[in-house]
């Protein structure tokens, strides 16, 4: 299959390739290098070209894409190399057919990782956009012949919390794509796991994987961060040890904490809960110096400034990855059902919520019944608005579907006691998993 290469950022920015130090680099199955697809990324980084406006100087983007973004072209563009290279075609010759049947053997489970294995439409979506984008730049770019694809228009809602009734925009989107369902499942929703389940898997990847991954995961647990966002953290982002004793001495319960890689470049300012806060600024200035200086000792270079660093043996002060975090929710069994980073801030999300009417009805000395449904609803919403934030999510229609699981979570509002202290809970407490 076709590798995606990282290169050595740093040494890239010393030689004077700053711009372009993040970009990966593509080598086919043969391991021979693909120039233009390689060319495609650096113009995609460099603002050069962009799906919007096509040519240089008139980008309709909002700001440089982000590394991450890069990558996730990088790798989209690795998936049509085998797939031209397994079908036996030629990118330069192929019609925007072949690219819907490319996109259609996803969907279908004829090009997958697993055998006959359906990909999500997302998925399968996604990848087709990329490649049509990069075979409509490299006929802009005259490298092959001019790319014909078919579009059309779309009304799209358009919702913002100012506003009661939504507005319409006409879009212009790509001709067969497979219909995908907009934001999460209910189904999915189904199998939050028990507090209980997710203190049993924590103490897991402790023992198995070592003290510094559990706590990245606790990170995502009680503040629903994304992976990429989790990773990007540096030192420098966390409250000092001053500020966390001034918040605690003013019966503060969360800490503030300021997010600036996040998915579409939008900064914004998290609440952790403040225990977690104390338990992490303590790491840093403890145990986190050990590890800073065994990797000097080890390489002769500097630590990261990243946050989590690696305290396996021989690894320590190695900065921990997406992939690693992804593998303590993959592979450390047993672990609760649809478990992933992802699933994970679908969890805090929920018990989020749950747990700020329950205490809201508490004070009130009354039950969600009760209450009644237009209560919830409407508390529901004002929370929403709070977690939205926190998540970073932009758009109404990406966190409504908490709000819809609230109207079937009465039944089970036992699971979210306590949410954020279920973790601190000790183990004779607790019970042992």
């Amino acid at each position: 299959m076709a590798t995606v290469f990282k290169p050595d950022a740093t040494r890239l920015e010393a030689l004077g390739y700053g711009r372009i130090a993040h970009v990966p680099v593509l080598f086919d199955r043969h391991l021979r290098y693909c120039r233009v697809h390689n060319v495609y990324l650096r113009v995609r980084a460099k603002l050069e070209w962009h799906p919007l406006s096509g040519a240089a100087g008139s980008s309709a983007a909002r700001d440089y894409p982000r590394p991450n973004t890069i990558l996730r072209i990088a790798y989209s563009i690795a998936n049509f190399i085998d797939w031209c290279e397994v079908r036996q075609v030629a990118w330069q010759d192929l019609s925007y057919d072949q690219v819907l049947a490319y996109q259609d053997e996803q969907t279908n489970g004829a090009w997958s990782a697993r055998k006959n294995r359906k990909l999500k439409p997302a998925t399968a979506n996604a990848r087709a956009d990329e490649a049509t984008h990069f075979l409509r730049w490299a006929a802009e770019a005259k490298l092959r012949p001019p790319f014909g694809i078919r579009t059309v228009t779309k009304n799209r809602a358009i919702r913002s919390s100012a506003a009661s009734i939504a507005g319409q925009a006409a879009i212009s989107v790509r001709a067969g794509r497979v219909r995908e369902e907009h934001g999460t499942s209910m189904a999915t929703l189904i199998f939050l796991p028990r507090a209980e389940e997710v203190r049993a898997w924590l103490r897991r990847v402790a023992a198995q994987r070592g003290y510094v991954k559990a706590l990245t995961c606790r990170v995502i647990i009680e503040t629903g961060l994304r992976k990429s966002e989790l990773v990007a953290l540096t030192t420098g982002q966390v409250p000092d040890a001053k500020m966390l004793a001034r918040l605690q001495a003013d019966g503060r319960i969360v800490a503030p904490m300021p997010v600036t890689e996040t998915k579409g470049g939008r900064p914004r300012t998290i609440q952790v809960p403040l225990p977690l806060a104390a338990e992490i600024r303590n790491w840093i200035d403890t145990r986190r110096l050990t590890l800073a200086r065994r990797f000097q000792r080890r390489t002769g270079k500097a630590a990261s400034d990243r946050l989590f660093l690696s305290d396996a043996r021989g690894h320590e002060g190695t900065v921990i990855e997406h992939h690693t975090v992804y593998r303590c929710f993959h592979e450390v069994k047993p672990r609760p059902r649809k478990w992933s980073p992802h699933f994970a801030r679908h969890t805090f999300a929920c018990f989020y919520l749950i747990h700020a009417l329950e205490s809201e009805a508490k004070a009130a000395n009354a039950t969600f019944k009760e209450l009644g449904a237009d209560w919830v609803q409407s508390r529901g919403r004002f929370w929403l608005d709070t977690l939205r934030r926190q998540l970073g999510h932009v758009s109404e229609n990406t966190t409504d579907i908490y709000l819809r699981w609230l109207a079937t979570a009465t039944g089970i509002t036992e699971l979210a006691n306590g949410w954020h202290a279920f973790l601190e809970a000790d183990d004779d407490q607790a019970g042992a998993p």
